[in-house]
């Protein structure tokens, strides 16, 4: 009878093979894992980059229409404040507006634009120069607008965390840029205006104290111009280094813009 023993020469792994195969797969593992963050960290930034470009340009449009209508006369009052941290502006616009409890249209608005550490508002009322009482225009310089209620203001956007406004004015021979407000319209040739945006993702991981804490990281305009220069500085300092208690991903979501109006 002929035995058959098994052949020692048949195929197989060693545990050297396998230890290298495993390694191989990892590296492979690792490397698509990485891939795919990537693209996520991508699209993640493109998203954001998205939104807060179409918050920018809302806002811009909208203050856009408004100066493009001011009403600029040597007794037309404007009322610009410079402020430490956002600035607010008021002035008088051609657009047509509602009165005091929705009652009819007039031929002549106030407008508005503050922040209020939450939402960028921009508040509007109709008025003609003989309403009468606490909602009369009077264009005496030294005499303040009457107050736009809150049922008059509107929220532009939630999204901005910093609103920063400069002044062209008229000099002797040339404009130069300030950052104190003028007081009447008379040499004035235009506005600044500098905007911190925030994208909707990264807006909802702040509550408002750690919102505060990012706007400040902006500082006001310096004199002589380029806010918009420093505040993109900033923001790539703050993306390196990060802001504590900050997610890092939030602070790599914000951008910064700027837009120059030219008064009529």
């Amino acid at each position: 009878m002929n035995a058959t023993f098994p052949s020692r020469d048949r195929a197989g792994f060693t545990l050297i093979e396998l230890l290298v195969t495993i390694s191989l797969l990892s590296v492979v593992l690792l490397l698509a894992t990485q891939v795919v963050q990537s693209a996520r960290s991508s699209i993640r930034s493109s998203e954001s980059r998205s939104n807060a470009d179409a918050i920018a340009r809302r806002v811009f449009s909208q203050i856009d229409q408004d100066l493009s209508a001011i009403v600029i006369r040597p007794d037309a009052r404007i009322e610009f404040e410079t402020r430490s941290g956002d600035d607010r502006i008021a002035f008088l616009t051609t657009r047509r507006g509602l009165s005091a409890n929705g009652v009819g249209e007039r031929g002549v608005s106030l407008v508005s634009y503050l922040h209020d550490g939450k939402d960028l508002l921009r508040g509007s009322r109709g008025h003609q120069f003989d309403d009468a009482a606490a909602n009369a225009l009077n264009l005496e310089p030294y005499t303040g607008f009457p107050a736009i209620p809150s049922g008059d203001q509107q929220s532009l956007s939630g999204q901005i965390l910093r609103f920063e406004v400069e002044y062209l004015i008229k000099g002797t021979n040339t404009v130069t840029i300030e950052t104190t407000a003028p007081k009447t319209s008379e040499n004035l040739r235009g506005i600044i205006i500098s905007l911190v945006a925030l994208d909707p993702l990264g807006l909802r991981a702040l509550d408002d104290a750690r919102r505060r804490t990012l706007a400040a990281e902006f500082a006001d305009a310096p004199a002589g111009g380029g806010t918009l220069g420093r505040w993109n500085d900033r923001r790539d300092q703050l993306s390196r280094s990060g802001v504590p208690g900050i997610p890092r991903d939030v602070v790599q979501s914000i951008r910064c813009y700027q837009r120059t109006f030219l008064v009529p």
